[in-house]
């Protein structure tokens, strides 16, 4: 069972480090050649998508401490911190996009929903059954 266990959490370990790059390059590279179509705050949800998704799979990366509050506000707060460094990287290193607070704010969000749904589902669903 201990070796099921290890692997599982090394496969959301995987998945965790491959979103965040994920994350980081569509948030740094230019896509000029792809259309592009305008919907008011979509690029909002994307942020906040993308951050809700990146404190559940680093969550889930260790499901030891999936549950436990100093583990889950930690990978909260490296969440928003990314989040800022990205947003400023993108202002510095990039030419085609500007650094956003809304999308900062987005981030955050993002990452704060994350970690209620987490604590929500725990309560909800696995205190219920386990």
């Amino acid at each position: 069972m201990k070796i099921i266990k290890h692997l599982s959490e090394r496969k959301f370990l995987f998945l965790a480090i491959t979103w965040t790059v994920f994350v980081a390059v569509a948030s740094l590279v230019s896509f000029n050649s792809i259309p592009k179509v305008k919907v008011i705050g979509s690029d909002k949800v994307v942020h906040f998508l993308f951050y809700l998704i990146f404190v559940v799979l680093w969550s889930l990366a260790k499901k030891q401490s999936c549950f436990k509050i100093k583990h889950s506000l930690l990978i909260v707060v490296t969440a928003i911190v990314f989040g800022i460094i990205i947003e400023i990287l993108q202002g510095v290193l990039t030419k085609t996009r500007e650094a956003d607070f809304y999308d900062a704010l987005a981030n955050f969000l993002g990452a704060i929903v994350g970690f209620i749904a987490l604590y929500w589902i725990k309560n909800k669903i696995f205190n219920k059954f386990f």
